[in-house]
């Protein structure tokens, strides 16, 4: 053997890869990032597009009510653009609903088919963030159009995760990961 990958193993996908959970720290600065950009520049710049909303309203001129309502345009996307960043941080509904509706809402957004299964509710709040942002992360390395599925396996010490994608025009790939609980 000459140490190169075999063309089953190309056609299959070669050896899964293995990807690494975000650590404890991380994942806590993540979540604090994602609520700095939330209730900060995205709040005040929400409250701008609704003083520009009202100023348009108000406006008399329709050449500068034109230039109003392009700028609140603008905000608008500025607004949207942080939402994405802050999602991109850390998934905001991970917080209130759980992992599996913020993946769902991940994958939604990349336009990707998921198919999650394992009993992440078991996992302890780290190990289930931790999970959470590893996967997350990944389906945004994804193209839009790609499938997506991912095993989890709960154990007492440590979570397995599997996740097997397959992307338009690439051999499926296969990928692991193992977080520690508790």
């Amino acid at each position: 053997m000459n140490g190169r990958p075999g063309p089953l193993l190309r056609r299959v996908g070669g050896w899964p890869t293995r990807l690494r959970p975000p650590s404890p720290r991380t994942a806590r600065l993540r979540h604090d990032l994602e609520q700095a950009v939330h209730d900060g520049p995205a709040l005040r710049t929400s409250a701008l597009a609704l003083e520009l909303g009202l100023l348009a309203v108000t406006v008399t001129d329709p050449c500068l009510r034109d230039r109003v309502e392009a700028v609140q345009d603008t905000v608008r996307e500025v607004i949207d653009d942080l939402r994405a960043v802050g999602e991109a941080l850390y998934p905001p509904v991970l917080t209130g609903a759980g992992v599996e509706p913020a993946l769902r809402s991940v994958a939604e957004r990349r336009d990707i088919t998921l198919d999650l299964r394992g009993p992440t509710e078991h996992l302890d709040r780290r190990a289930r963030v931790r999970t959470c942002l590893l996967i997350a992360d990944h389906l945004r390395t994804l193209a839009p159009g790609s499938a997506a599925r991912v095993r989890v396996a709960v154990g007492r010490r440590f979570a397995r995760v599997r996740i097997t994608s397959d992307e338009p025009g690439q051999a499926r790939r296969r990928h692991w990961a193992v977080v520690r609980c508790g």
